[in-house]
């Protein structure tokens, strides 16, 4: 007859070893489930990383083009302020000009005598300069902005 066998270390062993084998599986799904959890915070992260660095980028270049715009915005305020200053000088010329072909000084008064005929001549003039600021304005003068209209 054959003996039997006894089933008992088996069962034992199980009992020592089911509990085990339950805590390494649960170690492992744990981890692979942080592990997944970590890669997709990753992912995340990189994606978060790109859009800072494509805002980045965008922002840079914004400021890049204002710099760019104020540069052009000086410049084309600087070559008008050129323009006015050399068509004010033309203008200032052109009224001189005129000053000059318009002023016939009395004979005398381009060597004073006496003092009496000093005040004589200067008066002259400030009159004769005063009647041709008149008729500059009025464009009575040839030369004068409002001569040409």
């Amino acid at each position: 007859m054959a003996r039997r066998r006894s089933i008992v270390p088996e069962l034992l062993m199980l009992k020592i070893l089911a509990p085990l084998l339950i805590a390494v599986v649960g170690y492992y799904a744990v981890m692979h489930v942080v592990q997944d959890a970590a890669k997709q915070q990753m992912a995340s992260i990189e994606a978060i990383n790109q859009h800072a660095q494509i805002e980045q980028a965008r922002i840079v270049e914004a400021a890049r083009q204002n710099r760019i715009a104020a540069a052009r915005a000086t410049q084309a305020a600087n070559e008008a302020y050129i323009r006015e200053a050399r068509l004010r000088g033309e203008a200032e010329q052109a009224r001189q000009q005129a000053w000059y072909a318009f002023y016939q000084a009395p004979p005398g008064c381009d060597n004073w005598r006496t003092d009496t005929q000093m005040v004589a001549c200067v008066d002259h003039k400030n009159s004769a300069k005063r009647e041709f600021d008149r008729k500059w304005a009025a464009g009575e003068i040839k030369g004068s902005s409002a001569y040409l209209q």
